[in-house]
């Protein structure tokens, strides 16, 4: 990864965005940064070169959502969780929190007096035969709390606002210790399904200054598939679900199933938990449980085929084909990422443009779709249910005996990692400022990937939006950090 690090001053900020943009850059995080004086950051990617942009914050921000559009999501959290002030007036909360004279991330001591839950606001397409239709944030199921505002005309979907942050647990202001304390514990569980993603993008941060072991390199990329693995058959599984096609849904819960219970066998924990610390991985895999996972994988593979050949019915064909599409102007818009934009068209794959671990080593295709349905995302799905399988086999064919941990080490400055989780792009950015971690960002694809449900959504009957939110698999936890 190359990293270009320009500093700005306000009146440049807004034509430095705006050659990133038509270069072909596109945003991955915006976030502010406490101190004497104040900073924001712009992280900006195309292929592996990422810039970053910072200048000094003063009494307000530069909106740069007028040239980037998907800024705005960033603008709104910055005003919220660090009392940022905006030229052009102020930001619709995204967390719904009102803040009197505080804000979370502040360096002074924050109560919590400052802060109160709003009222949801009304959704902007109103008229005759127009109803809103309220959903959550209380769901019939074990899924976490979020509320959908429908705008509906009869069956029809005119209008979808989704509201989030009731699941905020302030996980930004608890990574703010000493650089040398482990806390990927804590950094796992800020998606529980995408532990392995996270804690390599932690680790990454905090082992700048280190050489990590390649046996260790290895499993943690053996681990990142198997995790991806689980989760796009868990995707695939529960659209079937949400389709009614039982036979599918049962075959691809047990294949999941099989999954997981391989998972304990090599990290004893279901969801690969307390695998990936910061130099390295917490214990070693032997190599007779890699020659189980290995032939475990093939049995595997004729499975998963069995499943995308039962996915051909036409009654199934026909509810997933163009439902909820997503039309690659708006996902580009919003800065989609993962198997969302990979279906919508854009061919984009962190493992591929920027190498991490030991991707850079091994053969892999990105499985993209230009429909931007539900099929063309389940279809992805199921393309990258092959190529994970065939990244791990390759990873066990070049295990070789090794160390597979060492002591960590960070220097003082700004590090940033980006990672390709199960459902996209994820960003890591630290500052550390004389061994101690000044501000921790993290951007989980989710964060952007919520707002495509705008877009996907009207313009289909209300209920399909099971199937098309399930096509999406987001993370509620993921955003509501």
């Amino acid at each position: 990864m190359t990293l270009t690090d320009i500093r700005l001053g306000r009146n440049e900020v807004l034509n430095q965005c705006s050659g990133l943009v038509r270069d072909g850059h596109r945003l991955m995080t915006m976030f502010a940064e406490e101190g004497e004086p104040r900073v924001v950051n712009m992280l900006f990617r195309k292929g592996a070169d990422v810039t970053r942009l910072s200048y000094m914050l003063g009494s307000s921000a530069v909106p740069v959502s007028g040239v980037v559009p998907n800024a705005m999501p960033f603008e709104r959290l910055m005003s919220e969780m660090s009392g940022v002030r905006f030229d052009d007036g102020p930001r619709e909360p995204l967390v719904y929190r009102r803040i009197g004279d505080g804000y979370p991330l502040q360096k002074t001591p924050y109560s919590r007096e400052y802060e109160a839950r709003i009222p949801i606001p009304r959704n902007r397409t109103v008229g005759e035969d127009v109803f809103e239709i309220p959903v959550g944030p209380v769901h019939a199921g074990i899924i976490e709390p979020g509320h959908f505002r429908f705008s509906v005309a009869g069956e029809p979907v005119i209008e979808l606002n989704p509201t989030l942050g009731y699941t905020h647990r302030g996980i930004e202001k608890l990574l703010e210790k000493p650089a040398s304390f482990d806390d990927s514990r804590l950094v796992e569980r800020i998606s529980g399904d995408t532990c392995v993603a996270n804690c390599i993008a932690y680790s990454e941060v905090m082992e700048s200054s280190c050489e990590i072991p390649e046996r260790a390199r290895l499993i943690r990329v053996i681990l990142a598939e198997m995790e991806r693995l689980y989760n796009h058959i868990g995707g695939v599984s529960g659209v079937c679900t949400d389709t009614a096609f039982c036979v599918p849904s049962a075959v691809g819960g047990g294949i999941q199933e099989k999954v997981l219970r391989m998972n304990m066998g090599l990290t004893n924990h279901r969801l690969l938990m307390n695998s990936v610390v910061p130099g390295g991985v917490r214990r070693d895999i032997p190599d007779r449980r890699l020659k189980e996972l290995d032939d475990f994988l093939i049995a595997i593979k004729f499975e998963i085929e069995d499943l995308a050949e039962m996915m051909e019915s036409p009654g199934l064909m026909d509810r997933m084909e163009t439902t909820g599409t997503l039309r690659r102007d708006k996902a580009e818009g919003i800065g989609a990422v993962g198997p969302v934009a990979r279906a919508s068209g854009i061919v984009s794959d962190v493992r591929k443009e920027l190498p991490y671990e030991t991707y850079g080593d091994l053969g892999l295709s990105v499985v993209s779709d230009t429909s931007g349905d539900v099929h063309g995302r389940t279809m992805v799905r199921l393309g990258e249910m092959t190529e994970s399988l065939s990244l791990i086999h390759q990873c066990i064919q070049s295990m070789e005996p090794g160390e597979t941990r060492v002591r960590p080490s960070v220097e003082d400055g700004f590090h940033v990692s980006v990672v390709e989780a199960p459902r996209g792009e994820l960003v890591h950015s630290v500052s550390i400022r004389d061994g101690r971690i000044w501000r921790y960002n993290v951007r989980d694809p989710s964060f952007v990937n919520w707002f495509g449900m705008c877009h996907a959504v009207p313009g289909n009957v209300v209920p399909d939006f099971p199937v098309i939110n399930k096509s999406f698999g987001l993370s509620y936890s993921g955003n509501d950090l």
